[in-house]
């Protein structure tokens, strides 16, 4: 496999945007630590909102800096023309609808690639529990706390997509471990409950005396502002609990190291299979064991459809919800709240790796390939030797419909391959 970064395709780096003009800076001082990590490659910087260029605009001008297309190249043999990563955490709304909506303004018949938000990533929790320790730490005329003895505040944007505000609440119980905090309660700036107040009062009724606030923002604009007005305005009321506010992740080379990475991950996975396309097949999977490695929201809706096929499903995760849970209760599933282990491959005929890890997503599917088992890789599913398709069924009927990292395109056009048939 040729090194991607050969391939001089642009990167386009799609941040929200802000009115803060340090935010606005501290994004563009973010744009060039990254352009320095990818010496050679265009790299574009767009705005969903409120700063300019927009993210049609920074596609328009990383598809006129890329590589020409070989003569005859048509549809998904055209070489990449940009790839887009967008600098957010989760798959919001804007990640799910606004950008790629951007995307296809912008790109003209240029194929342009659409990598995955930043989290799950283990360095964004390693920058976010370093503004923690710069908040803890003495200096600026305050005392040093102990994490023990703190508690935290972790503040999220909030979205109308539950499973965004779902993956906010695991940040908080990762974040409370690896932090050694005396407890931790997440809370939302907009949209969604708990309000910054309403889990600050929680804190202090648990007789919290010292509180860190914390935003798990980018960079500074009017989410943080308005965080640190709630706050100020509830500490007025409660003048006995002291109260940090931390700095945002800001410019740094772990969020660089991780679009980095996003932007690599399309590219070296054209390589797979030589760009042979998928083979279509259906699995019967009827009193076959089938390993789910994770349980998160993902990994709830794959145990439903692998449970209507009639499979035999067996989960290990050191952690389930409430759903799993009461599937294991019924009978309906073998789970196992543990870390994976190599011998969990043992008789399975099927895997599914959907934890919020890539280091273990990738030993699941390396192991598995040894043993050659397929396996579905919920984070990076080009690295898997299979992919789950957007399925529905109707009129006695399954249409499944796979797409090249475009799971919003794949779905889209499976709603059309359903209403076609069913007249």
């Amino acid at each position: 496999m040729t090194d991607p970064l050969a391939s001089g395709t642009p990167l386009v780096i799609a941040a929200h945007g802000t009115r803060d003009e340090s935010g606005v800076a501290e994004c563009r001082a973010l744009a060039d630590r990254i352009a320095e990590k990818l010496p050679g490659i265009p790299v574009e910087l767009g705005f969903v909102e409120l700063a300019e260029p927009g993210i049609p605009e920074a596609v328009r001008a990383a598809v006129s800096q890329a590589p020409e297309v070989p003569e005859g190249a048509d549809g998904d043999e055209k070489p990449a023309a940009a790839v887009v990563v967008p600098l957010m955490f989760n798959t919001g709304g804007h990640v799910r609808e606004d950008i790629p909506e951007a995307i296809d303004e912008g790109r003209g018949d240029a194929r342009v690639m659409y990598s995955a938000p930043l989290l799950p990533d283990v360095r964004m929790r390693k920058a976010l529990n370093r503004r923690l320790a710069e908040i803890l730490a003495a200096g600026e005329g305050r005392e040093e706390w102990r994490s023990r003895d703190t508690a935290v505040v972790l503040v999220g944007r909030g979205a109308l997509v539950s499973d965004a505000n779902a993956s906010h609440y695991t940040l908080t119980r990762m974040f409370w471990e690896e932090n050694d905090l005396d407890r931790v309660e997440p809370a939302f700036i907009q949209v969604t409950r708990p309000s910054v107040p309403e889990a600050l009062s929680a804190l202090a009724a648990q007789g919290a005396d010292q509180i860190v606030v914390q935003g798990n923002f980018l960079f500074p604009g009017l989410l943080h502002v308005w965080m640190t007005e709630q706050v100020e305005a509830w500490q007025a009321s409660h003048p006995g609990v002291e109260i940090r506010i931390a700095p945002v992740i800001g410019d740094c080379d772990e969020v660089a190291d991780v679009v980095v990475d996003r932007y690599r991950e399309p590219l070296d996975e054209v390589g797979l299979g030589e760009g042979a396309p998928v083979y279509m097949t259906g699995l019967r999977l009827q009193g076959r064991k089938v390993l789910v490695v994770g349980a998160g929201h993902v990994a709830e809706r794959r145990v439903v459809r692998l449970l209507e096929a009639g499979a035999e499903v067996h989960v290990v995760a050191p952690n389930s919800g409430i759903q799993l849970t009461r599937m294991s209760r019924k009978g309906l599933v073998d789970l196992e709240r543990r870390a994976f282990q190599v011998e969990d491959l043992d008789g399975v005929w099927f895997v599914q790796a959907l934890t919020n890890d890539p280091e273990v997503n990738a030993l699941v599917a390396e192991e598995a390939d040894k043993r050659g088992v397929f396996c579905v890789r919920g984070d990076k599913g080009r690295k898997g030797s299979a992919f789950t398709p957007a399925t529905e069924r109707a009129g006695g009927m399954t249409v499944s419909v796979v797409g090249d990292r475009t799971p919003r395109r794949s779905a889209k056009l499976r709603d059309e391959v359903l209403r076609a048939l069913q007249g």
